[in-house]
């Protein structure tokens, strides 16, 4: 068995490498740390199992000041983000192996379609996770409120989105009440800031109408962070509707997928929320109108309906009065033909003895005093003789 010294073991390393990698190759791998130290761009490299995240390979990379220097924005440029760790990056690479420092890989190059693609591919296993655990359309299930006005905002309050929001809503006087919970709204530190600013809210004391998420204009590259799968999880299962406007023109992230509703800027959320309330005030001025018109209508028709009562009311008076009036010349009539001097004009004479009328000679005695009233005249007698 031969026997070397370590240096002679390391120099027959180097040479395998550089024999057996005569021109760079391309590498896929995961960027599981990145360092960036005077310029030059340090990197741990890593492939995982697909399945069960176990670790399979590890190597350390390097992209020189030089080199990084073109290839950071060209990166940032064509993909559209910021290179970092937990990236899938095809990468152009020179193995190289140093006595001291030992195996190293070169990085002269980097491909952003392949990112781009493999980001898509986390896209869609993030969205069949969502829907897999029966959470993607939770939040858009919720009943909406008609007339949201007591809001909960998460944003960074320097934010200009967050400006131009609050100024659009001040400016349509409908007397919105806003909380601001403020976060990070871009970079790998904004879901989880995100999130804690969403347990605030759901804590609060304060009942809301709705949850916004708003976030002003910038690199296309600070919104990745809203196709994380844990601030989705999130957003999915919060209590309250969700909006989102977090300053995008093109794409659609999971956070936006998983919201109860999606618009492009925070100006067109405010627009949105300002639009619900005048369709309501447009809706009671026009039920206003409805109600003055059924009114009108109401008191005409029953005006005409009171002159035709009062007209029906005048000729039942006008009947009653003449049957009243026939009844009376009826009463009269009669009350004329019983009244006693009538009956004296007719020969007949009225007996009173001591005031009271005498029907019955047996109420008589005699020697009574009794008064008699002719047609013309009366007398006085003294009862001297009784007849039965």
């Amino acid at each position: 068995m031969e026997r070397l010294d370590l240096i002679d073991l390391q120099k027959r390393l180097e040479q395998a490498v550089n024999d057996a990698f005569k021109e760079p190759c391309w590498v896929r791998a995961e960027i599981n740390r990145m360092d960036v130290r005077n310029g030059h761009c340090h990197l741990e490299l890593v492939q995982k199992e697909p399945q069960t995240d176990r670790l399979l390979a590890k190597a350390q990379a390097v992209i020189w000041a030089g080199v990084f220097s073109m290839l950071g924005p060209f990166f940032r440029t064509t993909a559209g983000m910021e290179l970092r760790a937990g990236l899938q990056v095809l990468l152009c690479v020179e193995p190289r192996f140093h006595a001291l420092y030992g195996m190293s890989l070169v990085v002269s190059d980097i491909d952003p379609s392949y990112t781009l693609g493999g980001l898509e591919m986390e896209r869609r296993k993030t969205l069949e996770r969502l829907e897999k655990e029966g959470i993607l359309n939770m939040n858009r299930e919720l009943p909406f409120p008609r007339l949201p006005r007591r809001l909960a905002v998460i944003s960074s309050p320097t934010a200009a989105g967050y400006q131009d929001f609050t100024n659009h809503l001040e400016a349509s006087s409908f007397g919105f009440i806003l909380r601001l919970f403020p976060a990070l709204m871009q970079g790998s530190e904004a879901p989880e800031s995100i999130i804690k600013a969403m347990e605030q809210v759901a804590d609060a004391s304060v009942p809301f109408d709705l949850l916004i998420l708003i976030r002003g204009g910038g690199a296309v590259a600070d919104l990745h962070c809203y196709d994380n799968y844990d601030l989705a999880a999130h957003i999915a299962q919060f209590p309250l509707p969700v909006i989102t406007g977090i300053g995008h023109q093109r794409d659609t992230h999971i956070a936006d997928r998983v919201a109860a509703l999606s618009l492009k800027t925070p100006t067109a959320v405010a627009d949105f929320l300002a639009g619900l309330m005048e369709q309501e005030e447009d809706s009671l001025i026009q039920l206003s109108h409805r109600l003055e018109r059924a009114v009108h209508n109401r008191i005409s028709r029953e005006k005409q309906d009171l002159l035709h009562m009062i007209k029906d009311i005048k000729g039942a008076v006008r009947w009653l009065i003449q049957q009243h009036t026939h009844t009376l010349d009826i009463l009269e009539e009669r009350i004329r033909k019983n009244n006693p001097l009538t009956l004296l004009e007719k020969g007949y004479s009225l007996t009173l003895c001591a005031g009271r009328t005498v029907r019955d000679a047996s109420a008589l005695k005699a020697g009574d005093k009794v008064h008699t009233v002719l047609r013309k005249g009366a007398f006085d007698a003294t009862v001297e003789n009784i007849e039965q």
